[in-house]
Protein backbone atom coordinates (compact mmCIF):
# COMPACT_ATOMS: atom_id res chain seq x y z
CA UNK A 1 0.00 0.00 0.00
CA UNK A 2 1.39 3.29 -1.02
CA UNK A 3 0.32 7.26 -1.32
CA UNK A 4 -0.56 8.81 -4.16
CA UNK A 5 -1.42 12.27 -2.59
CA UNK A 6 -3.60 14.23 -0.69
CA UNK A 7 -6.82 16.05 -1.17
CA UNK A 8 -7.85 19.62 0.38
CA UNK A 9 -10.81 18.21 2.68
CA UNK A 10 -12.07 14.71 3.67
CA UNK A 11 -15.42 14.96 1.20
CA UNK A 12 -13.21 15.22 -2.05
CA UNK A 13 -10.66 12.55 -0.63
CA UNK A 14 -13.72 10.54 0.14
CA UNK A 15 -15.50 10.96 -3.70
CA UNK A 16 -11.94 10.04 -5.11
CA UNK A 17 -11.96 6.95 -3.42
CA UNK A 18 -15.49 5.54 -4.21
CA UNK A 19 -13.98 6.58 -8.04
CA UNK A 20 -11.14 4.37 -7.75
CA UNK A 21 -13.48 1.70 -5.90
CA UNK A 22 -15.66 1.48 -9.05
CA UNK A 23 -12.10 0.95 -11.55
CA UNK A 24 -11.61 -1.99 -8.89
CA UNK A 25 -9.00 0.22 -7.69
CA UNK A 26 -8.87 -0.50 -3.53
CA UNK A 27 -8.26 3.23 -1.59
CA UNK A 28 -7.82 4.28 1.67
CA UNK A 29 -8.13 7.57 3.06
CA UNK A 30 -6.88 9.30 6.54
CA UNK A 31 -6.08 13.17 7.88
CA UNK A 32 -2.69 14.32 7.71
CA UNK A 33 -1.94 17.47 9.20
CA UNK A 34 -3.66 20.87 8.26
CA UNK A 35 -6.69 19.48 7.00
CA UNK A 36 -5.45 17.86 4.17
CA UNK A 37 -6.35 13.92 3.85
CA UNK A 38 -3.86 11.52 2.32
CA UNK A 39 -5.21 8.53 -0.27
CA UNK A 40 -3.27 5.52 -0.49
CA UNK A 41 -3.98 2.80 -3.32
CA UNK A 42 -3.48 -0.69 -1.71
CA UNK A 43 -2.12 -2.74 -4.78
CA UNK A 44 0.87 -1.39 -5.74
CA UNK A 45 0.66 -2.36 -9.12
CA UNK A 46 -1.95 0.09 -9.84
CA UNK A 47 -0.08 3.23 -8.02
CA UNK A 48 0.97 4.85 -11.42
CA UNK A 49 -2.83 4.66 -12.44
CA UNK A 50 -4.37 6.07 -9.21
CA UNK A 51 -2.33 8.80 -9.29
CA UNK A 52 -3.38 9.61 -13.32
CA UNK A 53 -6.56 9.54 -11.93
CA UNK A 54 -6.10 11.98 -9.18
CA UNK A 55 -3.89 14.16 -11.45
CA UNK A 56 -7.60 14.40 -13.54
CA UNK A 57 -9.75 15.21 -10.57
CA UNK A 58 -7.99 17.86 -9.20
CA UNK A 59 -8.15 19.44 -12.86
CA UNK A 60 -11.77 19.02 -12.66
CA UNK A 61 -13.14 17.93 -9.60
CA UNK A 62 -16.93 18.94 -10.66
CA UNK A 63 -17.17 16.75 -13.28
CA UNK A 64 -20.56 14.82 -13.23
CA UNK A 65 -18.60 11.24 -13.78
CA UNK A 66 -16.77 11.88 -10.04
CA UNK A 67 -20.06 12.84 -8.43
CA UNK A 68 -21.67 9.72 -10.10
CA UNK A 69 -19.18 7.39 -8.73
CA UNK A 70 -20.90 8.31 -5.03
CA UNK A 71 -23.88 6.72 -5.31
CA UNK A 72 -22.22 3.63 -8.18
CA UNK A 73 -20.37 2.85 -5.22
CA UNK A 74 -22.47 2.76 -2.48
CA UNK A 75 -24.68 0.51 -4.54
CA UNK A 76 -21.71 -1.75 -5.64
CA UNK A 77 -21.14 -2.10 -1.40
CA UNK A 78 -24.73 -3.14 -1.20
CA UNK A 79 -24.23 -5.62 -3.72
CA UNK A 80 -21.24 -6.71 -2.48
CA UNK A 81 -22.38 -7.31 1.05
CA UNK A 82 -26.00 -9.00 -0.36
CA UNK A 83 -23.80 -11.27 -2.13
CA UNK A 84 -21.61 -12.10 0.73
CA UNK A 85 -24.75 -12.82 2.92
CA UNK A 86 -26.15 -15.35 0.79
CA UNK A 87 -23.03 -16.83 0.54
CA UNK A 88 -22.90 -17.29 4.13
CA UNK A 89 -26.10 -19.03 3.50
CA UNK A 90 -25.05 -21.73 1.19
CA UNK A 91 -22.18 -22.40 3.23
CA UNK A 92 -23.93 -22.76 6.35
CA UNK A 93 -26.72 -25.01 4.79
CA UNK A 94 -26.32 -28.72 5.53
CA UNK A 95 -24.93 -30.86 2.96
CA UNK A 96 -23.05 -27.96 1.03
CA UNK A 97 -20.10 -29.53 0.84
CA UNK A 98 -19.88 -33.68 0.93
CA UNK A 99 -17.04 -33.20 3.57
CA UNK A 100 -16.61 -30.40 5.93
CA UNK A 101 -14.83 -30.91 9.74
CA UNK A 102 -15.97 -26.77 10.64
CA UNK A 103 -13.47 -24.26 11.97
CA UNK A 104 -9.93 -25.74 12.33
CA UNK A 105 -11.19 -29.85 12.14
CA UNK A 106 -8.71 -30.57 9.57
CA UNK A 107 -5.76 -28.91 11.72
CA UNK A 108 -6.78 -30.18 15.01
CA UNK A 109 -6.58 -33.59 13.40
CA UNK A 110 -3.06 -33.11 12.27
CA UNK A 111 -2.28 -31.71 15.89
CA UNK A 112 -3.68 -35.04 17.31
CA UNK A 113 -1.60 -37.20 14.95
CA UNK A 114 1.75 -35.56 15.33
CA UNK A 115 1.08 -36.41 19.07
CA UNK A 116 -0.12 -39.91 18.40
CA UNK A 117 2.65 -40.63 16.61
CA UNK A 118 5.46 -38.90 18.41
CA UNK A 119 4.32 -41.10 21.28
CA UNK A 120 4.26 -44.18 19.50
CA UNK A 121 8.07 -43.46 18.01
CA UNK A 122 9.03 -42.16 21.09
CA UNK A 123 10.18 -39.22 19.71
CA UNK A 124 12.12 -41.39 17.28
CA UNK A 125 13.98 -43.55 19.18
CA UNK A 126 11.79 -46.49 18.45
CA UNK A 127 12.97 -47.69 15.24
CA UNK A 128 10.37 -50.10 14.07
CA UNK A 129 7.52 -47.53 14.79
CA UNK A 130 9.49 -45.01 13.21
CA UNK A 131 10.60 -46.70 10.18
CA UNK A 132 7.31 -47.47 9.29
CA UNK A 133 6.79 -43.50 8.85
CA UNK A 134 9.66 -42.51 7.24
CA UNK A 135 9.80 -41.76 3.74
CA UNK A 136 12.48 -43.96 3.03
CA UNK A 137 14.41 -46.61 5.05
CA UNK A 138 17.56 -46.52 2.81
CA UNK A 139 19.66 -43.85 4.39
CA UNK A 140 21.54 -42.72 1.23
CA UNK A 141 20.55 -41.92 -1.97
CA UNK A 142 21.85 -40.55 -5.24
CA UNK A 143 20.04 -37.37 -5.74
CA UNK A 144 19.75 -37.75 -9.73
CA UNK A 145 18.25 -40.90 -8.99
CA UNK A 146 15.78 -40.45 -5.99
CA UNK A 147 12.87 -41.93 -7.27
CA UNK A 148 14.34 -45.00 -7.87
CA UNK A 149 15.50 -45.25 -4.25
CA UNK A 150 11.96 -44.83 -2.93
CA UNK A 151 11.50 -48.71 -3.16
CA UNK A 152 8.88 -48.91 -0.38
CA UNK A 153 7.11 -46.22 -1.98
CA UNK A 154 7.50 -48.02 -5.41
CA UNK A 155 5.57 -51.41 -3.33
CA UNK A 156 2.56 -49.62 -3.15
CA UNK A 157 3.35 -47.40 0.69
CA UNK A 158 2.27 -44.31 -0.94
CA UNK A 159 1.39 -42.69 2.33
CA UNK A 160 5.19 -42.68 3.03
CA UNK A 161 5.38 -39.70 1.52
CA UNK A 162 3.40 -37.65 3.58
CA UNK A 163 3.77 -39.41 6.82
CA UNK A 164 7.36 -37.56 7.40
CA UNK A 165 5.25 -34.54 9.25
CA UNK A 166 4.30 -36.19 11.99
CA UNK A 167 7.61 -37.66 13.11
CA UNK A 168 9.29 -35.56 16.07
CA UNK A 169 12.21 -35.99 17.53
CA UNK A 170 12.36 -33.87 20.66
CA UNK A 171 9.61 -32.58 22.63
CA UNK A 172 10.82 -28.69 21.67
CA UNK A 173 10.51 -29.63 18.08
CA UNK A 174 6.78 -30.96 18.75
CA UNK A 175 5.91 -27.58 20.61
CA UNK A 176 7.28 -25.52 17.79
CA UNK A 177 5.38 -27.33 15.42
CA UNK A 178 2.07 -27.76 17.01
CA UNK A 179 1.56 -23.95 18.48
CA UNK A 180 2.28 -22.37 15.39
CA UNK A 181 0.17 -25.01 13.20
CA UNK A 182 -2.79 -24.36 15.90
CA UNK A 183 -2.48 -20.37 15.04
CA UNK A 184 -2.17 -20.67 11.65
CA UNK A 185 -3.88 -23.71 10.31
CA UNK A 186 -7.07 -22.78 12.33
CA UNK A 187 -7.31 -19.34 10.88
CA UNK A 188 -6.70 -20.45 7.60
CA UNK A 189 -8.49 -23.81 7.13
CA UNK A 190 -11.90 -21.65 8.78
CA UNK A 191 -10.73 -18.80 5.89
CA UNK A 192 -10.80 -21.02 2.74
CA UNK A 193 -11.89 -24.40 3.97
CA UNK A 194 -11.31 -27.65 4.47
CA UNK A 195 -11.26 -29.29 0.83
CA UNK A 196 -8.98 -26.86 -0.04
CA UNK A 197 -6.79 -26.58 3.12
CA UNK A 198 -6.38 -30.55 2.71
CA UNK A 199 -5.23 -29.78 -1.06
CA UNK A 200 -2.63 -27.25 0.31
CA UNK A 201 -1.28 -29.41 3.07
CA UNK A 202 -1.33 -32.49 1.02
CA UNK A 203 0.81 -30.62 -1.61
CA UNK A 204 3.14 -28.98 0.57
CA UNK A 205 3.59 -32.21 2.15
CA UNK A 206 4.43 -33.77 -0.51
CA UNK A 207 7.09 -31.31 -2.11
CA UNK A 208 8.77 -30.28 1.50
CA UNK A 209 9.40 -34.36 1.70
CA UNK A 210 10.84 -34.59 -1.37
CA UNK A 211 12.89 -32.02 -1.44
CA UNK A 212 13.96 -33.23 2.25
CA UNK A 213 14.66 -36.57 1.06
CA UNK A 214 16.61 -35.51 -2.02
CA UNK A 215 19.24 -32.60 -0.01
CA UNK A 216 19.64 -35.10 2.83
CA UNK A 217 18.16 -38.74 2.76
CA UNK A 218 15.46 -40.39 4.67
CA UNK A 219 16.53 -39.34 8.56
CA UNK A 220 14.09 -36.23 9.09
CA UNK A 221 10.59 -35.41 9.72
CA UNK A 222 8.65 -32.68 11.37
CA UNK A 223 5.39 -31.09 10.58
CA UNK A 224 7.21 -27.41 10.27
CA UNK A 225 7.59 -27.81 6.51
CA UNK A 226 3.52 -27.90 6.36
CA UNK A 227 3.67 -24.85 9.34
CA UNK A 228 6.13 -23.04 6.63
CA UNK A 229 3.77 -23.36 4.01
CA UNK A 230 0.54 -22.29 5.58
CA UNK A 231 3.07 -19.20 6.60
CA UNK A 232 3.90 -18.28 3.15
CA UNK A 233 0.27 -18.47 1.54
CA UNK A 234 -1.31 -16.36 4.25
CA UNK A 235 1.91 -13.90 4.00
CA UNK A 236 1.93 -13.71 0.50
CA UNK A 237 -2.24 -13.97 -0.02
CA UNK A 238 -2.56 -11.28 3.04
CA UNK A 239 -0.29 -8.82 1.16
CA UNK A 240 -1.57 -9.65 -2.52
CA UNK A 241 -5.44 -9.91 -1.74
CA UNK A 242 -6.91 -6.73 0.02
CA UNK A 243 -10.54 -8.43 0.38
CA UNK A 244 -8.91 -12.06 1.89
CA UNK A 245 -9.61 -11.15 5.42
CA UNK A 246 -6.20 -12.44 7.07
CA UNK A 247 -2.93 -11.04 6.97
CA UNK A 248 0.41 -11.83 9.15
CA UNK A 249 1.84 -9.43 11.75
CA UNK A 250 5.34 -8.16 11.47
CA UNK A 251 5.75 -9.93 14.33
CA UNK A 252 4.71 -13.13 13.19
CA UNK A 253 6.92 -12.81 9.77
CA UNK A 254 9.93 -12.03 11.70
CA UNK A 255 9.57 -14.60 13.87
CA UNK A 256 9.37 -17.34 11.62
CA UNK A 257 11.67 -15.52 8.93
CA UNK A 258 14.11 -15.54 12.42
CA UNK A 259 13.82 -18.81 12.80
CA UNK A 260 14.70 -19.79 9.21
CA UNK A 261 17.68 -18.21 9.68
CA UNK A 262 18.56 -19.77 12.74
CA UNK A 263 18.14 -23.26 11.13
CA UNK A 264 19.92 -22.72 7.97
CA UNK A 265 23.05 -21.32 10.16
CA UNK A 266 22.75 -24.59 12.33
CA UNK A 267 21.79 -22.20 15.52
CA UNK A 268 18.79 -25.04 16.33
CA UNK A 269 20.93 -28.37 15.49
CA UNK A 270 19.73 -30.46 12.99
CA UNK A 271 17.18 -28.62 10.76
CA UNK A 272 14.98 -29.71 7.89
CA UNK A 273 15.84 -26.68 5.97
CA UNK A 274 15.45 -27.91 2.65
CA UNK A 275 11.42 -28.82 3.84
CA UNK A 276 11.28 -25.40 5.20
CA UNK A 277 12.13 -23.49 2.04
CA UNK A 278 10.10 -25.68 -0.35
CA UNK A 279 7.00 -25.55 2.32
CA UNK A 280 7.55 -21.79 2.24
CA UNK A 281 7.93 -21.28 -1.85
CA UNK A 282 4.62 -23.72 -2.37
CA UNK A 283 2.55 -22.14 -0.15
CA UNK A 284 3.68 -18.85 -0.98
CA UNK A 285 3.69 -19.99 -4.86
CA UNK A 286 -0.07 -20.77 -4.03
CA UNK A 287 -1.12 -17.64 -2.12
CA UNK A 288 -0.15 -16.10 -5.25
CA UNK A 289 -2.08 -17.19 -7.32
CA UNK A 290 -5.08 -17.39 -5.03
CA UNK A 291 -5.18 -13.54 -5.27
CA UNK A 292 -4.19 -13.17 -8.59
CA UNK A 293 -7.45 -15.37 -9.25
CA UNK A 294 -9.45 -13.41 -7.32
CA UNK A 295 -8.49 -10.22 -8.91
CA UNK A 296 -9.69 -11.85 -12.55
Amino acid sequence: MRPIGQLENEEQARMFADYLFIRDIEAQVEPAKGGAWILWVVDEDRVDEGRALLSRFRSMPDAEEFHQAVEAAAERRRGEKKEAREEEKILARPGAFPWHMGYGGLTTVLLVLSVAVSLATRLGQDMDWTGWFRISNLQLIDPARFWSSLVEVSNGQVWRLFTPVFLHFSMWHLLFNLLWMQDLGTALEGKIGTWRFAALVALVALVSNLAQYVAGGAGFGGLSGVVYGVFGYLWIRGKRDFHFGLSISPLTSGLLLIFLAMGIFGLLGPTANAAHFSGLLVGAALGWLAALKQRV
